[in-house]
């Protein structure tokens, strides 16, 4: 199963749902809450379901959870569950939604990307389909929140990238590359008698266009110029070791016995601002952003008021973080 694609199920799946009370139609009168966000509630059953859920993706050394650890984790979790309430009810009060259709069409982009493995995710990883479009859902929510209560106000001038790129040129380099050649045959023999009539001064593309079965042998074997890690291994290592104009011994691959031969290096070297300016536009944005962004989450702490039930997590005091008044009961 691809890494990649169980990371994000977990973090899709991990980050919890929020649920609004006015919208439950069971009787939440005497239901456990563990806080309180402007009135809306974030409930034990939820907690503790999350809790675990974050249990289980912590590695063993971190077991037992006890003493001041478990607390940690406890107000962790917490406090993360707090924040997307926040960004929930400030979604609801800009009007945002997640169409049946946007969230259809993200859910087709995430099963061509991974193709026919994608439903066994949820039978391997025992996840929930539902549970997991809905989380979904509310990642596209809080992405849409973004986009549109930070990201939307921040510019990038041009003189201020040139100004980046001018302080930091070295960041943007081209990779070093080679012009390669190659002769790929499909059995040992073959590939030593190539090897053969090469090391006896027989021109290369010659070679290749008579015995290479790869589609560049009509090019005489030309691969034109590559960079690091587009080859697999052990052909990448063999191909960066060699200089301009050796051979390389018969090297071997699932798809055959190669030889190779370097045409012409070319090294790293900067770009000028002109080829790269995108680039630098997209890092010096990316920067703004995540600064942006934790200027405009605190904000939006400060103007709600926030009731953390600390009897319901197994304690004997109710506090209120500032921005709020404080109400014990």
């Amino acid at each position: 199963m691809p890494e990649k694609l169980i990371k994000q199920f977990w973090m899709i799946f991990l980050s919890g749902v929020i649920f609004i009370a006015a919208c439950e139609k069971i009787d939440i009168s005497s239901r456990p809450y563990v806080a309180e966000v402007n009135g809306a509630r974030i409930y034990l059953d939820e907690f503790e379901k999350r809790l675990a859920q974050k249990k289980a993706t912590l590695p063993k050394e971190f077991f037992p959870y006890q003493g001041d650890h478990a607390e940690r984790l406890k107000e962790e979790v917490l406090d993360d569950m707090i924040t997307e309430k926040i960004m929930y009810l400030r979604a609801r009060e800009l009007g945002l939604i997640v169409g049946s259709e946007e969230l259809e069409k993200r859910i087709n982009d995430i099963k061509k990307e991974y193709g026919e493995g994608f439903p066994q995710i949820f039978a391997e990883e025992k996840l929930s389909f539902e549970q997991w479009k809905e989380e979904l859902k509310k990642e596209m929510l809080f992405e849409k929140l973004v986009t549109v209560d930070v990201n939307a106000r921040i510019i990038v001038s041009d003189n201020e990238a040139q100004d980046y790129y001018n302080k930091n040129s070295d960041m943007y380099k081209t990779k070093p590359q080679v012009r390669v050649a190659q002769i790929v045959v499909r059995d040992l023999a073959t590939a030593r008698e190539a090897l053969q009539k090469l090391k006896a001064g027989a021109d290369f593309f010659e070679v290749a266009r008579e015995k290479s079965i790869g589609p560049e042998a009509g090019r005489g074997g030309d691969l034109g110029f590559i960079t690091r890690d587009v080859m697999p291994e052990p052909l990448d290592k063999t191909i960066f070791s060699l200089r301009p104009s050796k051979i390389s011994p018969v090297v071997k691959s699932p798809y055959g016995f190669h030889i190779f031969k370097v045409l012409e290096i070319q090294p790293a070297k900067i770009k000028n601002f002109a080829e790269c300016k995108q680039d630098v536009i997209t890092d010096i944005r990316l920067k703004k952003e995540e600064v942006a962004f934790g200027i405009w989450l605190a904000a939006l702490k400060r103007k709600t008021i926030i009731k953390k039930k600390h009897v319901a997590l197994g304690k004997q005091t109710q506090s209120t973080v500032p921005g709020g008044t404080d109400e014990r009961k």
